[in-house]
């Protein structure tokens, strides 16, 4: 890990350690040491402890106080929470975003639907999941509804992380695309009903795959080994 330089030093730390549990470079089990961590990214142990705790309430790491703190992970069970949570909040966030959508932003969706079939006709995973995420996050932020659009951020490192999953299979990666495109046909017609009724099936698609995303996830973590 590198050492960071940063004004909001305690921001940077949980941000940073966060993102490693994710990516899955500190794996479940694995023991978190204050020292060691503060060496490593160059600050002292009060951002590190601090940091520690939040992820606690997280549920990302467990703290046994006086002897060690140590990664939890990723589970199944937070897997199928932040789905759950995704397919209410989303759906409501695209039926808002309608009236807020210009038609400039429109043409970008468009464009990130057809950078979408690019990258997928190229099996470029890294380019699909970037693309798609700028799909979502574009109708989301246009929705205006500030504390959603927070609570969707706050797991949005998460959901990154499930999609590469979701991506690598040709076969989803191609019914996200169709299904991105008539969710945009929909935004382009003013159609709130349907909006909302597009983005709710999509996302529950989504949550169908939740097993094979957390074996992906347990295999990635055996072939670090």
């Amino acid at each position: 890990m590198s050492k960071i330089n940063s004004l909001s030093i305690r921001e940077s730390v949980f941000e940073h350690i966060r993102k490693e549990i994710l990516n899955q470079n500190l794996e479940p089990g694995e023991k978190l040491i204050e020292s060691e961590l503060a060496a490593e990214l160059g600050v002292s142990r009060t951002p590190i402890r601090e940091a520690l705790h939040k992820l606690e309430l997280e549920g990302l790491v467990a703290i046994f106080p006086r002897r060690h703190c140590q990664v939890v992970g990723v589970t199944h069970e937070s897997i199928k929470e932040i789905h759950l949570i995704r397919s209410q909040l989303e759906p409501l966030a695209a039926r808002y975003a309608v009236n807020n959508l210009s038609n400039e932003d429109l043409k970008y969706l468009e464009s990130l639907v057809d950078k979408s079939v690019k990258a997928s006709e190229l099996r470029n995973v890294e380019e699909l999941v970037k693309v798609n995420d700028e799909f979502h996050q574009t109708i989301t932020k246009a929705s205006n509804l500030q504390r959603i659009i927070k609570i969707l951020e706050n797991m949005h490192d998460y959901v990154v992380s499930f999609r590469y999953s979701f991506m690598a299979r040709e076969e989803l990666a191609e019914r996200s695309i169709n299904e991105h495109r008539a969710i945009l046909h929909a935004l382009m017609e003013r159609d709130k009903e349907k909006v909302e009724e597009l983005a709710y099936k999509h996302l529950k698609g989504i949550s169908e795959y939740e097993d094979v995303i957390y074996e992906d996830m347990k295999r990635s973590i055996h072939n670090h080994d």
